[in-house]
């Protein structure tokens, strides 16, 4: 015997009731966690706002508890007395590097260190209170890349609190008057509705749900049957046409993205480089003249008293100092200065063994093996020499630093179609992945300070690219790596017949 069963219109009416319900339920669970999210962001970035403008006013000299404390007709007291104004503002504590309080002030009544409860070994940046509560944003104060006290800023988070609570409540309403509505339509149009040709346009409907966008339907009867049917057809008509702009759209963003990304790295990239030259200037006009001092007052004194082994070991001191930022300077303005590729032209082995000269010549490459393998034949680049020697010296050094002693480098140069490629190889520690991705990036080093200033590759990066050449890398750690410039070649009436 078959068991109740509800009429077609009460069973989709409860199934879109609880699918509202569900939806509503979902859809409120997110947009709340969403919105508060959004909100403590907010609350965050003033709070760090504030607690930034704070620390910019603190004096050069931060004091230690107990022997002194912050002034309370200082700039930074005053600028928390106006906090106070403010309905969010809690506590703003500074702690010296002892985690003592040297300053204080918040609303009556609220505990000096509410700030740092519970964070007290916590990074900088912003977290909420357990209890929820409060705002907390935490910094340190730094002064010559030292930490000499850290700033905390408690913020109450009572309005956000109390917005969220608002918009629960207008969303409540707007829902119950959505459920109201939308039931009480979906009843009127159910009501109106044949069952029999449903099967059909369920039939239809599932075709059109595996990807089957050219289903047509037929139905006789009323009028509204008759609409439903003529609306489902030119449904799947859309979306058939819907599919295919979808794919071509798709496949035009791509293309946009990708162009979008590549403008966007050589925006990047000319900025950079603007940077740099503005910077290279300045300190080239700045620096130049009180270095020239230094190293004239460090000769002077060293031939005052030449046979003081202490005066003369500072001497020394200060002198390879100034040689180094000289060479940092130089080096700015090497990397910042325009490189063009001009009428020049440079044999690649004449090139190649006055830079090898040069080098074994000082002893650069004592208890390493070096060879080098030019192709017989092979035409001028395209290039000043000059530059080009500076680039193979610089790779060279690069691979010297990398290969234990007994290790190789080998030098080779063909020609591969309108260039010249060469190839610096060695069998050395070799690059990380994570580090190859920055190797060309200026200032970006792996050696000890005082070793390396991180713009040789960069520099020589600067001055393939200035050529009209390219360079690559290629590395495994514990085999080695090697270092490829394409060069452009000086092109023969022959060549260019060809």
């Amino acid at each position: 015997m078959t068991g109740f069963r509800p009429s077609l219109t009460v069973s989709i009416l409860a199934f879109l009731g609880s699918l509202l319900v569900l939806t509503w339920l979902l859809f409120s669970l997110l947009a709340f966690k969403t919105a508060a999210n959004d909100l403590y962001a907010q609350k965050g970035e003033h709070a760090r706002t504030l607690l930034m403008a704070f620390v910019r006013l603190l004096p050069d000299s931060i004091p230690t508890f107990p022997e002194g404390f912050i002034p309370p007709d200082s700039q930074a007291s005053r600028y928390i007395q106006n906090l106070i104004e403010e309905s969010a503002f809690s506590r703003l504590t500074l702690l010296d590097k002892g985690g003592k309080i040297i300053l204080s002030s918040g609303r009556e009544g609220s505990d000096p260190y509410a700030p740092f409860k519970g964070l007290s070994n916590a990074a900088d940046g912003s977290y909420i209170q357990s209890d929820g509560d409060g705002m907390v944003h935490l910094i340190s104060v730094m002064r010559d890349d030292k930490p000499v006290g850290r700033a905390g800023l408690l913020l109450s988070l009572a309005p956000e609190k109390a917005r969220l609570n608002r918009s629960r409540q207008i969303l409540l309403i707007y829902f119950l008057f959505d459920f109201i509505l939308l039931f009480g339509f979906g009843s009127y149009i159910l009501s109106r509705i044949v069952v029999n040709p449903i099967n059909r346009l369920l039939t239809a409907t599932e075709k059109i749900t595996g990807g089957q966008y050219r289903q047509r339907l037929k139905v006789s009867g009323s009028v509204e049957l008759a609409r439903l049917a003529h609306a489902f057809n030119e449904m799947a008509s859309a979306l058939d046409s819907k599919n295919q702009q979808v794919s071509e759209q798709l496949a035009a963003l791509e293309n946009a993205n990708s162009e979008l990304r590549q403008a966007r790295e050589e925006s990047l990239r000319t900025e950079k480089l603007a940077s740099i030259g503005l910077l290279a200037a300045g300190m080239a006009h700045e620096i130049g003249t009180p270095l020239a001092s230094i190293m004239g007052y460090a000769d002077l004194a060293s031939g005052e008293q030449p046979h003081n082994p202490v005066i003369q070991d500072y001497v020394r001191r200060i002198s390879d100092d100034c040689y180094r930022i000289d060479r940092i300077v130089r080096g700015l303005l090497d990397f910042a200065r325009p490189r063009t590729a001009g009428g020049e032209y440079a044999d690649i082995a004449d090139v190649v063994a006055s830079a090898v000269e040069l080098l074994s010549q000082q002893g650069i490459f004592k208890q390493l093996n070096i060879g080098i393998e030019i192709a017989e034949g092979l035409p001028p680049a395209r290039c000043d020499q000059h530059q080009l020697q500076q680039v193979i010296i610089n790779l060279l050094l690069n691979s010297r630093d990398a290969t234990p002693p007994g290790g190789a480098i080998t030098i080779r140069a063909c020609r591969q179609k309108s260039h010249i490629r060469l190839d610096i190889i060695d069998n050395g520690a070799g690059i990380p992945a994570d580090t190859m991705k920055h190797i060309f990036d200026p200032f970006y080093s792996t050696k000890p300070p005082g070793k390396g200033t991180g713009l040789g590759l960069a520099i020589s990066a600067r001055i393939i690219e200035g050529l009209g050449g390219s360079i690559t890398a290629s590395s495994a750690v514990g085999e080695g790596s090697c270092f490829t410039a394409l060069l452009p070649l000086m092109l023969t009436e022959k060549d260019v017949e060809a």
